[in-house]
């Protein structure tokens, strides 16, 4: 049962990774399973090994299974509904708010530079939001040197910055140039075209070392620098509004349900994160 759970889990958390601005880590907020997740990352090269491969096993799975399954879903609404559906995840991530500010204790441990770094991990998030292109569409890809040095240097950026809620890994790549790379890369290899293997490789080389540095460093801040670390997570979280930002809805229905699939996601997030009463 536990494991079958953390499949679902998995699968939460890959949906969020779909959505660039959308963070993982934010979905491992919500589900209290963030810490562990840290922790178990870390573990993979230590002699607890088994028990963090235990763990984590189910979670890849699960993601993996999103990752396929609801590709062309999101692909779609995100093309064909893009205001309701940005405005569902901005809404998610909105309820996460309340939690962070239970758990953070926020009324006595903060000080002036707490929120001088909540505002300054809002303006990272602005900048990036703004920073954000469409990119551009990839039908073929040409295998050098080069490109696989930028593919793994992505894959190092975008899995230290999957870890942290509020910076979604897909962002990153949206930034750097690599997403449609990517995507691209990836749906070819399911179509059984091994000729973009290399990038598929460097992507994953680079995703694994991101991983194992940044839960490190991550878990580290938390145990030494934890209200500071806090406030950075709060501002992270917050800000990401600014990378999923769509604009308004342009027609009195688009309006309506906007602002029905805002609701509903605020009341799910904040749901979950009622039942979350651990800490980070």
């Amino acid at each position: 049962m536990i494991r079958w759970m953390n499949i679902f889990k998995g699968f939460l958390m890959g949906t969020c990774e779909l959505i660039p601005g959308v963070s993982s880590g934010t979905m491992a907020l919500l589900l209290g399973i963030y810490d562990q997740f840290l922790g178990a990352i870390s573990r993979i090269v230590s002699k607890d090994y088994k028990k963090a491969i235990l763990f984590l096993v189910p979670l890849v799975i699960g993601m993996g299974i999103a990752i396929v399954t609801l590709s062309s879903l999101i692909d779609y609404l995100l093309k064909e509904h893009t205001v309701p559906t940005h405005w569902f995840f901005i809404g998610l991530v909105l309820g996460v708010v309340p939690m962070l500010l239970r758990i953070s204790n926020y009324k006595v441990e903060f000080r002036a530079v707490h929120y001088l770094i909540f505002l300054a991990a809002v303006a990272v998030l602005f900048i990036t939001g703004m920073a954000r292109g469409e990119g551009a569409h990839v039908t073929e890809i040409v295998i050098t040197g080069p490109l696989l040095l930028k593919m793994f240097a992505s894959g190092i950026l975008a899995s230290t910055t999957m870890l942290l809620p509020g910076i979604s890994g897909s962002l990153v790549l949206l930034i750097l140039g690599s997403y449609s790379i990517v995507i691209f890369s990836i749906s070819e290899l399911l179509d059984l075209n091994f000729s973009v293997l290399p990038v598929v490789i460097a992507v994953g080389i680079g995703i694994v070392l991101g991983l194992l540095a940044a839960s490190r460093i991550i878990q580290y801040m938390l145990r030494h620098y934890t209200y500071l670390t806090y406030a950075m997570i709060l501002g992270l979280v917050t800000g990401s509004v600014f990378a999923i930002y769509p604009g308004l809805p342009d027609t009195i229905g688009t309006w309506i349900v906007t602002i029905i699939t805002a609701f509903i996601g605020f009341i799910i997030s904040l749901y979950m994160g009622s039942k979350n009463e651990d800490g980070v």
